[in-house]
């Protein structure tokens, strides 16, 4: 959509560009019929002038079909100015568009390579996104090419958090899961299916597994629309731990929730110390 104001600039420019020619086409035409009538008196002096004048009038009023104007000391090139000028403008342009494109395949990559190995550090990772977000502001880029360009990374930089702080949950709920099964099959029942204990704790160790595999298992399938809320949700329905327990899981990630929801909307990290800590 147009800017209104830019659209009303660029028609008081054109309304002030046809007065001008205009004007100087009426005092051109003016000044030749003054020096031609005083020409035709035996006025030379003042045919020369006004015959002078009428003409250097005549080609401004025009100078814009001229390539080059030379006169009275004046030179004017104005063809091939405004064509450098439509130069210099597209291939900003494109320098632009390659920034962009070049920018989103960089910070694509740098949150993909070796994620199990030799993965770029947090620190590293947020580094080069506050490189590219830099780059690209200074380019020109609109804001949501800039949260385009990011998004890799602000999804990779969230999953990691999560892992992070769901870390010691995991290893409660595996530590109870290894319980469950030491005293299954350290039963005297072990071998009846049909036993109440056997069935009890085999029911616990199921559920045990499906949060595991469910919730905790589907981290790196989550995208950043659907943070911070599949974060928090996390730390619903846990088995094993009693509400008193997962009070501080819960009021860990609320401390960060806040964050996130700043990271999606235009992709700058705050707080990023207490994050590198955490990720560290």
């Amino acid at each position: 959509m147009a800017n209104p104001t830019n659209t009303a600039t660029s028609l008081y420019l054109n309304l002030l560009h046809w007065i001008t020619n205009w004007s100087l086409l009426v005092a051109g035409v003016v000044n030749l019929c003054i020096g031609t009538w005083s020409a035709a008196h035996g006025s030379a002096t003042i045919a020369a002038t006004s015959l002078t004048a009428g003409l250097v009038l005549l080609f401004s009023a025009t100078i814009d079909r001229f390539e080059s104007l030379k006169g009275l000391g004046i030179e004017a090139k104005t063809r091939k100015l405004d064509e450098k000028i439509e130069q210099a403008d597209e291939a900003l342009h494109r320098l632009r568009q390659l920034a962009e494109l070049t920018s989103t395949a960089l910070i694509d990559l740098n949150s993909k390579m070796g994620r199990w190995d030799s993965a770029p550090s947090p620190r590293e990772a947020l580094a080069l996104a506050e490189r590219v977000r830099s780059t690209l502001q200074a380019l020109g880029s609109e804001p949501t090419v800039i949260a385009t360009a990011l998004q890799s990374w602000a999804l990779t930089l969230c999953r990691d958090l999560v892992r992070a702080l769901t870390a010691p949950l995991a290893k409660l709920i595996t530590d109870k899961i290894g319980e469950l099964q030491i005293l299954r099959h350290t039963s005297p029942t072990k071998s009846d299916p049909n036993d109440p204990e056997i069935q009890r704790l085999t029911r616990e160790i199921e559920l045990g597994n499906a949060y595991m595999a469910g919730p905790l298992g589907k981290i790196y399938q989550f995208d950043l629309d659907n943070y911070p809320q599949c974060f928090l949700d996390l730390f619903e329905n846990v088995p094993y731990l009693t509400q008193a327990e997962l009070l501080p899981f819960r009021e860990k990630a609320a401390r960060f929730a806040t964050d996130i929801v700043a990271l999606k909307q235009s992709k700058p990290l705050p707080n990023a110390e207490t994050w590198m800590h955490e990720l560290e």
